[in-house]
């Protein structure tokens, strides 16, 4: 099997199937009336860095992210597969403790095609929530609406599962500099 066959399969087919199969759960049942139309599924990780480390005791901390996620579409008027990719941070008064606040604010994600080429741009306004998740993961929510751009008017919903925190490195002179997570996120259109 050629690369570009395994890359095929592993980066499209699988995320295709699993856009498919969501298809009917965001629609609703044959006959019903329905509120949102799912255009767009995606996976993929989120990246966050903290300048210094977090520790137990709060600090200003400079935060960074990306978020890079693959899509598929399923809205016809857009290619099938897209990358998108999120870039943002700010400064806020973080510990191992307090990882992120309740935050809201705008952000844009730029969209590649498959070969790398450049698409479009989805600028979108945003809410997010930090929870507990199952086996002491931390979901971090981010809600919204996408204003303008591809999807513009759609429904945003992208979930970062981060795993464990690393507790022996917040009491580290460094801290917890980092954390990944995985990512889902879905692009709704309101009927």
């Amino acid at each position: 099997m050629t690369r570009i066959r395994r890359l095929l399969r592993s980066r499209v087919v699988l995320p295709l199937l699993l856009a498919l199969s969501l298809v009917p759960l965001a629609t609703g049942p044959a006959g019903a009336a329905s509120s949102s139309v799912l255009d767009a599924t995606c996976t993929g990780g989120n990246t966050t860095t903290y300048q210094p480390g977090l520790t137990d005791t709060p600090a200003t901390v400079t935060v960074q992210g990306t978020i890079s996620m693959d899509c598929v579409s399923t809205d016809l008027t857009t290619p099938l597969l897209l990358h998108g990719t999120i870039t943002g941070g700010g400064t806020g008064t973080l510990s191992c403790a307090l990882l992120q606040s309740p935050t809201s604010g705008s952000s844009t994600i730029v969209w590649t095609t498959v070969g790398g080429g450049s698409y479009a741009t989805s600028a979108y306004d945003y809410t997010t929530s930090l929870s507990p998740g199952t086996s002491g993961t931390t979901v971090l929510t981010l809600t919204g609406t996408v204003t303008s751009g591809l999807y513009a008017g759609d429904g945003i919903l992208i979930a970062t599962v981060f795993a464990n925190l690393d507790l022996t490195a917040c009491s580290s002179p460094t801290g917890l500099t980092s954390r990944s997570g995985v990512v889902t996120a879905e692009f709704s259109s309101l009927l």
